[in-house]
């Protein structure tokens, strides 16, 4: 084994562990942001083949983020009434513009605010899009 794989190893595994704490430090950061879905930690082994059998080649491990974006986050009661959510499958459609003429973007994140049009907003200043519908919830 050469002296470049046996440091391989070891700062491929230093690197792997690097990774992980960075996931762990984006969970903490966002743990009161709205909608953030936690990221987890997943660790591979490297297996590398020798150039030639009388020689040992050293493999490692690689780090990586497994997004947990389509796992159902817990709902949680409000004291705004203009905060809603999803259970299950879905998404809300927003939009960059009031008028619908901007790029529609989708969320999961449920809390809305009224601005001073009556336009619905969320924390990023989306607008929500909805049709409207009648008191008994039917489109007019």
């Amino acid at each position: 084994m050469s002296l470049y794989g046996a440091l391989f190893s070891g700062v491929s595994g230093l690197k792997a562990q690097s990774t992980k704490i960075g996931i762990l430090s984006d969970n903490i950061s966002n743990v009161n942001t709205v909608g953030y879905k936690a990221g987890s930690g997943v660790f591979q082994t490297l297996v590398t083949s020798a150039a030639s059998n009388s020689t040992y080649s050293p493999g490692g491990v690689l780090g990586g983020n497994r997004a947990l974006v389509s796992r159902q986050g817990l709902i949680q009661a409000t004291d705004n009434a203009t905060d809603i959510a999803i259970s299950g499958g879905g998404f809300f459609v927003v939009n960059q513009a009031a008028d619908q003429s901007g790029q529609v973007l989708y969320t999961r994140a449920g809390s809305f605010r009224a601005d001073s049009t009556g336009n619905f907003r969320n924390a990023g200043g989306f607008f929500l899009q909805a049709w409207p519908l009648d008191r008994e919830g039917r489109l007019p």
